[in-house]
């Protein structure tokens, strides 16, 4: 197949089809794109680095999550084995619980439970003790 039967239609930005495109044909091209994208809802990635998109995920994540219910007591009694997580597997955070478990040699989970604790206890209840974590 040659290079001319490859486009259906011939180029109408502007350049002619024996030159190489100018930046304007891109912008022009550019901006068609993100017409046509905001037309079909399609959401574009504009940042393409793994880490990035590990963080943004993260952060979707937690606005979509749905916050427990939770006995204020029981979670500051499990608290005590915070170490191990056991009071983020009560509160149902799964990924964080798991990750106080792997990390309970290091110390890493002892502090972000004592920060756990200075988070919950100013928190106000409501009439039968619950929290929503």
């Amino acid at each position: 197949m040659s290079k001319k039967n490859r486009c259906e239609k011939p180029c109408t930005a502007g350049a002619a089809a024996d030159t190489a495109p100018s930046i304007t044909d891109f912008a022009v091209a550019e901006d068609q794109l993100a017409h046509l994208r905001e037309a079909h809802g399609v959401e574009t990635d504009t940042h393409h680095n793994p880490l990035w998109r590990l963080v943004d995920g993260a952060f979707r994540y937690r606005e979509r999550r749905v916050k427990q219910p939770v006995r204020k007591k029981t979670y500051l009694w499990l608290c005590l084995l915070g170490m191990f997580g056991a009071h983020r597997f009560y509160a149902k955070q799964w990924i964080t619980a798991v990750v106080y478990l792997l990390t309970c040699w290091t110390g890493f989970s002892f502090a972000m439970t004592l920060i756990d604790v200075m988070v919950v206890v100013p928190m106000k209840t409501d009439e039968k003790g619950i929290l929503y974590l």
